[in-house]
């Protein structure tokens, strides 16, 4: 269990607590709906989408993470502004979590956020990313529609290795944040394939020890196309998918991207095991506060 000296930051999006010192506060659980393979996604262009399956699949979220005491966000992906929109209206009205506004490119998700503006959902929306190429431009609208939350995605082809993201972070990505007036920054380690995710792993623990800003990353980006595994068959596959997972919180990650929601049952029940298991140690040998004491009763 590692202990750092700096302020860890935390982050309070909606109903939800993310950062902190390691233990401080329960995994957040990201799942995500809409990706264009999403049986629920019935047209990208005009955002139309089966209500039972994504109904079936919220609920299916929301009781495990009811059970087993997890945060959770939801990561909204769209192709075209309006859809994308539309699409987050729906999931807001669905459940109670914070979401991230995750479209193709700014010209997609700046509109969307934009609207979510109009209706006064902007404190739960989480714009899904800047980064290196957002323009001056686009964090000017930002600033100007007023959006609170975002998340700095630490990708770029001068800064693969851990060294390089945080400098990224420290010269690119957080002025940018500051320029556009983010008050809640999470920093996304930007998974590149399978075997680099070793990369991902130091860089969150850097992220923790050198900035102390709320950091996670994806595994699903890499996880779901590892063709070795599914000759393994369903079992194998899925214990694999939460392995990795659970090496995102060994990281001392606050936040996990796992991919479609759907996948919500085979990988939740670890990533909150490990993550009650960094509670326990923090509030009993550390003799530290926690979040939430009933996360324990729930895990345990």
């Amino acid at each position: 269990m590692e202990k750092y000296d700096n302020n860890h930051e935390t982050v309070e999006i909606q109903n939800i607590r993310i950062g902190g010192n390691t233990g401080e506060n329960p995994i957040v659980a990201v799942g995500t709906v809409f990706y264009s393979k999403h049986k629920a996604l019935l047209d990208e262009k005009t955002g139309e989408i089966n209500k039972k399956i994504i109904e079936q699949e919220l609920n299916e979220f929301m009781d495990i993470v009811d059970d087993t005491g997890v945060q959770a966000i939801i990561d909204i992906v769209g192709a075209y502004p309006k859809a994308l929109l539309k699409e987050c209206l729906y999931i807001a009205d669905m459940v109670d979590f914070p979401f991230l506004v995750d479209g193709l490119n700014d010209d997609v998700r700046i509109p969307a956020i934009e609207g979510l503006k109009d209706v006064g959902l902007l404190d739960r929306a989480i714009l899904n990313s800047i980064d290196e190429n957002t323009s001056e431009d686009t964090l000017q609208k930002i600033k100007e529609i007023g959006i609170k939350n975002a998340v700095l995605l630490t990708f770029g082809n001068r800064y693969i290795f851990p060294d390089q993201k945080i400098t990224l972070l420290k010269e690119i990505l957080i002025p940018k944040a500051k320029t556009a007036n983010i008050k809640n920054i999470l920093v996304d380690t930007a998974v590149l394939d399978l075997p680099s995710m070793g990369i991902n792993f130091k860089t969150a623990k850097l992220v923790k020890k050198e900035l102390g800003l709320p950091v996670g990353y994806a595994p699903s980006n890499a996880i779901f196309g590892w063709d070795k595994i599914k000759t393994y068959g369903d079992n194998a596959r899925c214990g694999a998918i939460a392995s990795i997972m659970v090496n995102c919180v060994s990281a001392g990650c606050d936040f996990v991207l796992f991919g479609p929601i759907k996948y919500a049952k085979c990988i939740i029940p670890s990533i909150a095991l490990v993550s009650g298991i960094n509670s326990y140690y923090r509030k009993r040998v550390l003799r530290k506060k926690i979040s939430n004491k009933e996360f324990l009763k729930k895990i345990f």
